[in-house]
């Protein structure tokens, strides 16, 4: 759809030329080093990254909110140019007005996630988005269901217990489901491990309109509670 209208002429923009991309399985986070996989080199989440072959740039910056200023900015920028009468004096109150806000987003989430000490900075979900925010808040995934930012796929009964074994290695207390997909696999997950909460977060979609996830701010500020809440 999207090669169709460019070739329509089009003016098309593409956010995430605006930010600092990353690539699927980049490590993240500065805590957990080499040392802490010395014992269990089986444990790695490199080793499941390369099951896997997801590679490439991951697109999911949208869980940064200071990538998302940057993009906001850029959109803004694109629309002044391209779009015939538009008020661009409007246009530049408003952007300036919505960055400052995803700024103040940005500290809060910080401040929400400072109870939660640097050893259990550990994320497992159950398809890879979260890698902008372990980048920006200093967190390590250790391991997807589906990786390779699919929202759909499967994996194998051996697969689901390798990841269950890196879960048991970190200790990890929660794996993240998404509040918008079927959690069958995760589930599966769970019951492999046994005594682990699974907490949903808003991943691939906004949340209902009267939910703590109706707006891009507020989908933000509940996965942040929420991920402080289980593993702090």
């Amino acid at each position: 759809m999207i090669e169709n209208a460019r070739a329509d002429g089009v003016p098309t923009f593409d956010a995430i030329s605006a930010v600092e991309t990353i690539e699927f399985g980049a490590d993240h986070g500065d805590q957990h080093d080499d040392e802490d996989h010395d014992d269990d080199e089986d444990h790695d989440d490199e080793d499941h990254g390369d099951d896997h072959d997801h590679e490439g740039v991951d697109p999911h910056f949208f869980t940064d909110p200071t990538r998302m200023a940057a993009a906001v900015g850029a959109i803004a920028d694109f629309l002044a140019a391209e779009v015939d009468g538009i008020d661009v004096d409007a246009v530049d109150t408003a952007t300036a007005t919505y960055v400052d806000e995803l700024e103040s987003l940005d500290a809060e989430v910080d401040a929400l996630l400072a109870a939660v000490p640097e050893e259990r900075r550990v994320i497992v979900t159950n398809h890879e988005v979260f890698g902008y925010f372990a980048d920006r808040y200093g967190f390590e995934i250790a391991g997807v269901v589906i990786p390779g930012g699919a929202t759909t796929g499967s994996a194998s009964a051996g697969e689901l217990a390798e990841l269950a074994e890196v879960i048991e290695a970190e200790g990890v207390p929660a794996i993240f489901a998404d509040a918008s997909s079927p959690d069958d696999l995760i589930t599966v997950l769970a019951d492999e491990v046994g005594e682990i909460q699974v907490v949903e977060l808003y991943s691939e979609s906004l949340g209902e309109p009267d939910s703590d996830g109706a707006t891009y701010i507020d989908m933000v500020r509940a996965n942040a509670q929420r991920i402080s809440s289980a593993l702090a």
